[in-house]
């Protein structure tokens, strides 16, 4: 294996294209950029090792070389090297990237061969040993259009795995065929298997049967089936619009057997993931992975089968307009110093029913139904406090013991009056600043929904070293103890599972380091599903920088509103498949200091990954003893990495090592260091600077504004005071 030259590492990530020192004319030329690009790249890390013999060209001109590229995918490549000369061919200009960086890790000029991604990745798909070709794709006669776009993705996908290309009938097509080929068949079973719950059996004869529930279940069923063939779809670690990764293991055979056979139903029935500041980028992959991305004020795509949710709460009377369409001295008459209206006032409460079903009326005439797009109507409260203290408000409060009294009063009726004429439509309303607390006396109607923030305000700041349970956290300062007796108590009263919770595993204010929070969000989601009547979760993830790895958080998320039963080896299993996708030959050199993250946070008190400061996040003594280790690792993962892609990945990641690191060790190594631990500190302080200027990576954001590190590098400036928060 070739080491890499002895340059900085910084040269090497941002140096400019330099022309090689051997002789010009001893050199393949070529007018095509990716061809120069890559040439010189390999010179540059082989140095004297370079091959003299050495042909770089894309696909068009592999005949030359006697070599058919036809079956490459887009980013295979062709690598053939003996008696000295070595032969590089790429399908693509981003596929020559890829080879010539597995030649540098693993080639030799004299004996080697590498093959990427020629032809299909799984050689041979077979059903209970009948080869996949022989199928056929029937679903119901009157499927949606999320039953028929889950047979699409059946289709596609299997061609992507092995090249068949299976038809698609409706159920009396493919019965009425005279020779009808063997079967994978989707078809609704409701009420049985819910909403979107799934059933896969396996006949005698070898047909597959795929069951859903009525909105999703046919398509979730499908993902799961690909998930079997060895599909997997994720977010990258940098959230930009198209990064996702549609990955395939590749095998030389798959035998789908009676052993696929199961049931499963999600552990959360609605699961929305919101990420970064485009909650809605992505939503394909977000339905791959068994979550919802759906908008409570309208209908949302047919195709995603995105319809039967309950739209969480979410300011509505603000939001939908109604509160501004009440003249103000009618809305805060019970109190005009207030910002939010009178709860108990019966005007106030006649004028909201009238809204509500005249709004419910005005969709139903539009065409929606109730129970499809028509389930949950949001009254939730303005984002904004001072409760209304008249005299009526304050006996409700009184009686109820918050402020939670009067509003869920107000809910109550609101959500009599619709079931008067809806029975089948619920009402939502927030518990969250000021209404968080559950009601002393007052409980909540069977069509009432709760939602529940976990998150900061009114002097009250999230534990994310701990459940969220508040168990293990010590009261006093940050903590979960209020959080988890809030929740406990709202669980004791809500109904037919009405519980919605709103949960936050994000970083904000001190973005410079990814907080080390997945054993925590592992801890927390157990406990909420335990609680048996968390039917709808809001699971907020921030913007994933790749220094931030909010899309790990995002994934993980996923798997768990779906499958409540996984254990934590299971849970860690699905972490490590994560860094191995995303960063490839790079991930068994960074995956360990992402663990060892997990442990310096272990050996910690409570914290918030909102507000705390990142040296509070984690053990500062443990960190400092483990930086030289991981400043060796990460360069091996520099040199180890796939593509391009996935060393500015690395590089990102190493810049939130590199902070958190270089700010804990800064007094020691550069303030009291000797004149060789400056030169030593300076160099890694140097390139952490560069890669957060290189890639624009916020040192701070608070969800409206952002900070950059400075412009200049000065080493006599710790990393932590980058910021105007000091030490974030």
């Amino acid at each position: 294996m070739k080491k890499l030259l002895a340059l900085t590492l910084a040269a090497i990530f941002f140096a400019s294209v330099l022309t090689s020192c051997a002789d010009i004319s001893s050199r393949q030329s070529s007018s095509n950029p990716a061809i120069a690009s890559a040439r010189t790249w390999l010179e540059e890390r082989l140095g004297p090792d370079t091959p003299e013999k050495l042909i770089i060209e894309t696909a068009d001109a592999a005949g030359k070389y006697d070599v058919d590229m036809s079956d490459f995918e887009s980013d295979g490549y062709y690598i053939r090297a003996e008696g000295g000369e070595v032969v590089i061919l790429g399908a693509t200009d981003s596929a020559l990237d890829r080879a010539v960086r597995q030649y540098a890790k693993y080639g030799n000029p004299d004996d080697y061969s590498f093959n990427y991604h020629e032809g299909y990745r799984v050689k041979k798909l077979t059903v209970c040993g009948k080869d996949i070709s022989a199928f056929a794709i029937a679903v119901d006669d009157d499927a949606d259009e999320c039953q028929l776009f889950a047979a699409s993705e059946l289709a596609k996908y299997i061609e992507k795995t092995c090249g068949a290309k299976l038809a698609v009938y409706k159920a009396s097509e493919y019965a009425a065929l005279e020779d009808a080929p063997a079967s994978i068949r989707l078809t609704v079973d409701y009420p049985a298997l819910g909403d979107e719950a799934f059933k896969i059996a396996v006949g005698d004869n070898g047909d597959i049967t795929i069951s859903g529930g009525r909105y999703r279940g046919c398509m979730y069923g499908v993902y799961g089936l690909l998930e079997d063939i060895g599909w997997r779809f994720v977010y990258t670690p940098v959230e930009t619009d198209g990064d996702t990764i549609e990955y395939l293991y590749e095998n030389e055979r798959v035998d789908l057997t009676a052993e696929i056979a199961r049931e499963e139903h999600p552990a959360i029935g609605y699961r929305t993931i919101w990420r970064g500041k485009v909650s809605s980028d992505k939503i394909d992959v977000k339905f791959r992975n068994f979550s919802h991305y759906a908008d409570s004020a309208a209908p949302s795509s047919a195709t995603y089968g995105d319809y039967g949710l309950t739209g969480i709460a979410c300011h509505g009377l603000q939001s939908n307009g109604w509160l501004s369409q009440m003249e103000e001295e009618d809305l805060y008459k019970g109190d005009p110093s207030s910002n939010q209206p009178c709860y108990t006032d019966p005007e106030v409460i006649e004028f909201v029913k009238e809204k509500v079903i005249s709004y419910i009326d005005t969709r139903i005439k539009s065409g929606q139904k109730i129970g499809k797009e028509i389930v949950t109507i949001d009254v939730a409260q303005p984002d904004n406090g001072g409760f209304c203290r008249c005299k009526r408000c304050q006996d409700a409060i009184k009686y109820d013991g918050s402020d939670t009294g009067p509003v869920l009063t107000f809910t109550n009726a609101i959500a009599e009056a619709v079931a008067e004429k809806y029975n089948d439509v619920s009402v939502s309303m927030l518990a969250y600043a000021g209404t968080n607390v559950p009601p002393n006396k007052t409980k909540p109607l069977d069509n009432v929904r709760i939602s529940y923030c976990i998150y900061v305000g009114q002097g009250q700041f999230t534990c994310s070293r701990h459940s969220v349970s508040g168990e293990d956290c010590t009261p006093g300062g940050i903590n979960n103890v209020k959080f988890g007796k809030e929740l406990q108590g709202w669980a004791d009263i809500c109904s037919n599972n009405n519980l919605d919770v709103w949960y936050y595993p994000f970083d904000c204010y001190g973005t410079g380091f990814d907080s080390p929070i997945t054993d925590q969000i592992y801890d927390s989601m157990k406990w909420l599903i335990s609680l048996g009547c968390v039917n709808g979760m809001m699971y907020h993830c921030g913007l994933s920088t790749g220094t931030l790895l909010q899309s790990l958080n995002a994934y993980v998320g996923s798997k768990l509103m779906w499958d409540g039963d996984m254990t934590k080896d299971e849970y860690d299993a699905v972490i490590k498949e994560w860094f191995d996708i995303c960063y490839g030959d790079s991930a068994d050199y960074i995956y360990p200091y992402f663990k060892q993250c997990l442990v310096a946070a272990k050996q910690t008190e409570c914290w918030c990954s909102f507000y705390s400061h990142n040296d509070d996040k984690v053990d500062n003594a443990y960190m400092a003893e483990h930086f030289d280790r991981w400043w060796d690792d990460f360069k091996t993962a520099i040199e180890k990495a796939d593509s391009a892609k996935q060393q500015e990945w690395v590089e990102r990641y190493m810049g939130g090592m590199l902070y958190i690191c270089c700010g804990l060790t800064y007094e020691e190594r550069y303030t009291n260091g000797d004149e060789e631990s400056r030169a030593a500190f300076i160099e890694r302080y140097r390139l952490l600077h560069t890669i957060f200027r290189k890639y624009s990576i916020h040192i701070y954001d608070d969800l409206m504004s952002y900070e950059l590190v400075p412009e200049t590098f000065d080493p006599e400036i710790s990393p932590f005071d980058w910021a105007v928060d000091g030490r974030v």
